[in-house]
């Protein structure tokens, strides 16, 4: 293509999705870091639509102020750039649910070696055989040039999130009037398919927990072996249980299944806004768009902000919120006729340069939209890269929603470059040393 104009996104991005589901050319890969960012986004802004070119910096202090607002009053005239999700938020909360809409700022930035490590993926990657996972891909975006709906998929699943990363976090559940339980935890994530020396191609991380309060469940803890083809190699996990005094293995844990520490207001393979095997589902590359997706929540991240400014009734309190218009990816899964799931389907929109799902509408087995899950993205220094603030799952008929990852409260921030975890911590002893 040699016409290029960023308005034409669906265009642009349409020329690579036609066709058999293959590994790019090198001609084809030869454009990321050119045309193309290095995972692939179009690089160009589009000034008209407000939407700036990329900018490989690795932190970003937006300062703006609002350029509009969106209310119950006015949605309808911005419904364009609105998800059915976000504007069934409004007229569920029409009184109070808001978004405040600022400057975009297109300021996503990793390693040298991981976008090498992506732009060599782009021409050895390939779905597998059964499309449950991947392969030759290692330490990067493994598609960056994506030709169907399930490499989109695998980009977000295996997108870049650090080596390795220790969590002080929270997680709310939050009822009609507001009040709200909390459970907190320290975690160690180690997403060794950005290891250099990974001995398990299949492998994506591995985790390891334990629960500090509230008191009745401090001292429980959890581990999960995360393979990224999880019908060739399901997932495993197991608990510590403290009235028992020994680690007992977890039962499948996967697809619909409800959290119910959550409330059962977030299934398994809601986590990190989808997770694990793709099989149940039928999936479309739907058209491009662009949407205010919310990105650069430094103020949410505050941690001078209690959880009780935070967590209002509804929803978030939006005067926190931040909302930028990005170009997203659109796929489509639609579960398939043999099998059953809470979700009939499910529309994941997805940041064109991180590859990070920030918003996922969710509908039953009647087809009606019930559940609406937002990523409220940020760009961490540190990493550096994208790492949600908070990810929040509304249930729009009980009008209660479940809140993962606060950390305002929290004794320390994210750390990325501890000591790298060795593989007997994360063992069944080793979840039982972790969690004394």
């Amino acid at each position: 293509m040699t016409d290029f104009r960023p308005t034409t996104l669906l265009t642009f991005l349409m020329f690579f999705v036609t066709g058999v589901e293959a590994k790019v050319s090198t001609e084809q890969a030869a454009r990321l870091g050119q045309d193309l960012t290095p995972f692939g986004a179009i690089k160009k802004g589009d000034e008209p639509a407000g939407i700036p070119a990329w900018q490989d910096v690795k932190t970003t202090d937006p300062s703006e102020q609002v350029l509009f607002t969106i209310t119950h009053d006015n949605y309808l005239q911005h419904e364009k750039h609105l998800t059915a999700g976000q504007i069934a938020l409004f007229q569920t909360h029409p009184e109070t649910f808001k978004m405040s809409i600022y400057p975009s700022h297109r300021t996503f930035a990793a390693p040298d070696w991981v976008y090498n490590n992506s732009k060599n993926n782009a021409i050895t990657a390939e779905l597998n055989p059964q499309k449950t996972g991947i392969l030759n891909a290692t330490g990067g975006i493994p598609f960056p040039i994506p030709q169907s709906a399930l490499e989109v998929y695998f980009n977000h699943v295996a997108r870049w999130r650090g080596v390795q990363l220790i969590n002080h976090a929270s997680d709310a559940n939050v009822a009609e009037d507001g009040s709200f339980q909390l459970s907190s935890r320290e975690s160690l994530i180690r997403y060794d398919y950005y290891l250099n020396d990974n001995p398990n191609p299949n492998r994506l991380f591995s985790a390891i927990s334990k629960t500090t309060a509230p008191a009745s469940r401090s001292g429980t803890g959890g581990l999960v072996i995360e393979p990224l083809d999880q019908i060739d190699e399901p997932r495993s996990a197991w608990l510590w249980d403290k009235g028992r005094r020994r680690v007992t293995r977890a039962p499948n844990f996967a697809y619909d299944q409800p959290i119910s520490s959550a409330n059962a207001l977030r299934t398994a393979d809601d986590t990190d806004m989808v997770n694990g095997a793709p099989d149940r589902f039928e999936w479309q590359l739907l058209e491009p768009r662009t949407v205010y997706i919310p990105y650069n929540n430094n103020r949410l991240a505050d941690t001078a902000l209690p959880y009780t400014d935070i967590l209002k009734p509804g929803h978030i309190n939006p005067a926190l919120t931040r909302y930028e218009k990005h170009r997203v990816w659109v796929i489509r899964g639609t579960v398939k006729s043999e099998w059953r799931h809470l979700y009939s389907r499910r529309d994941f929109y997805i940041d064109e340069d991180s590859w990070s799902i920030a918003i996922a509408d969710q509908y039953d087995k009647q087809g009606q939209l019930f559940r609406v899950s937002m990523a409220y993205l940020q760009q961490d220094p540190n990493m550096p890269g994208t790492f949600p603030v908070i990810t929040v799952f509304h249930d729009l008929n009980s009008r209660k929603y479940h809140v993962m990852g606060l950390q305002n409260e929290a004794p320390k921030g994210n750390i990325y470059d501890a000591k790298l975890a060795n593989d007997n911590i994360f063992t069944p002893n080793g979840l039982k040393r972790y969690v004394k």
